[in-house]
């Protein structure tokens, strides 16, 4: 229980007004109260700390030793206060010092960061963005506030979170030029066949990709998963395996391989980032 319960915590500001103005008649008008109304809170004080807090001097009243001890403690306690009931400050960009978590996958950490760069070099300078990656636990996470934000392939999401699709992205397969089947067209059953490679940041072995064949009654053979998409087209320049990955992941040249780009029937699988 907290030692808060059976205190009035709203003598907090008469208080305060009575140890800086050390007149009931001055403390009254400070906080729009009667005098009679700050007559009654000043009893209740005096009764709580066992003090009178305030007695008379000359034509005055001045401060007991009690009284000055609480001063400090009251004016930081109502600082605070003050600060946590205070309107909430309108984002600056242009003079924040925030730091921002980001988690996102590779790819989009490839496609984005470059410009999400230069729009902060300009907007925010003084900003700064950390960007980690993305594990199985990212909504967690999120809820926690380890996360700030998280890029990467779109899922179903609980209601306390926001989402907006940045893009749509279309997906690509990957092989290597020597690769043996890479001058014939393949149907979706022989493509379920081959030796493939899937990017997993999170270590899943599952995408898009096996949905959509799922719903064919296929399953393709996964020989190797990795939680990189930059390395995966590297593995493919070495070896006899097909990547199917989003195709801003894979649009740029690698010497060795090449894309598919519609040469496969089964390359023009459509999802989301």
């Amino acid at each position: 229980m907290t030692k808060l319960s059976g205190l009035d915590v709203n003598l907090i500001v008469p208080l305060h007004a009575l140890l800086q103005q050390r007149s009931v008649t001055r403390a009254a008008k400070e906080v729009g109260l009667g005098q009679s109304s700050m007559s009654h809170a000043l009893a209740r004080l005096r009764l709580h700390f066992a003090d009178p807090l305030l007695v008379p001097a000359g034509r005055g009243l001045a401060l007991t030793e009690r009284a000055q001890a609480l001063t400090p403690q009251v004016e930081a306690a109502v600082t605070q206060l003050e600060r946590v009931f205070a309107p909430a400050e309108p984002f600056a960009p242009k003079t924040t010092t925030r730091q921002f978590n980001l988690a996102a996958t590779d790819n989009l950490e490839l496609y984005l960061m470059p410009k999400l760069a230069q729009v902060l070099a300009r907007e925010a300078p003084s900003l700064t963005v950390r960007v980690h990656h993305l594990p199985s636990t990212w909504q967690e996470e999120l809820s926690n506030g380890t996360f700030d934000l998280k890029l990467g392939r779109k899922y179903p999401i609980p209601a306390r979170f926001y989402s907006e699709d940045l893009a749509v992205e279309e997906f690509t397969c990957v092989v290597r030029r020597s690769h043996p089947d890479s001058r014939q067209r393949l149907t979706i059953e022989h493509y379920a066949r081959l030796s493939h490679i899937v990017v997993s940041p999170s270590g899943a072995g599952q995408s898009p990709v096996d949905e959509l064949l799922g719903q064919l009654g296929l399953q393709r053979h996964i020989a190797m998963t990795v939680p990189h998409f930059l390395v995966a087209p590297f593995i493919v320049a070495q070896s006899d395996f097909v990547l199917t990955a989003p195709a801003e992941s894979s649009d740029r040249p690698i010497d060795g391989i090449d894309g598919c780009h519609g040469k496969y029937s089964c390359a023009r699988l459509v999802g989301r980032p």
